[in-house]
């Protein structure tokens, strides 16, 4: 295998795939508590995020939880609600990458920032 076999694309069938595993290895099958599973996860996220320019400058993050629909993440900077970024998630089992929009953003007592995005598919 090389290594971009383990890179996919960030798509619905990919997150439903591994979200439904992380289920069963959690709960069984057919044992789901939510409908919408939403998993804790802190792995590196990179992030490319476009200046006022348009040039597109690679950061790093944190993802705190995973859902179908989206992520929250950790963030050292602060993103614009609405930005559209280019995102990579990196998971134990499987990277992927695509872009996502940034859905809220605030900023905690610690300095760090929580961000929500939404996978675009």
């Amino acid at each position: 295998m090389t290594i971009t076999d383990e890179i996919r694309p960030l798509t619905e069938k990919a997150i439903t795939t591994l979200l439904k595993k992380r289920q069963e290895e959690a709960y069984g099958k057919g044992n789901c508590r939510r409908e919408v599973a939403r998993w804790p996860f802190p792995g590196t996220v990179e992030l490319w995020v476009a200046d006022k320019s348009g040039v597109e400058n690679h950061q790093l993050g944190t993802c705190e939880n995973l859902s179908l629909q989206g992520a929250g993440l950790r963030s050292d900077d602060a993103l614009d609600v609405g930005l559209e970024i280019g995102i990579a998630i990196h998971e134990p089992e499987v990277s992927f990458h695509g872009r996502a929009i940034v859905r809220h953003c605030t900023e905690t007592e610690e300095g760090y920032f929580t961000v929500g995005v939404e996978f675009l598919f």
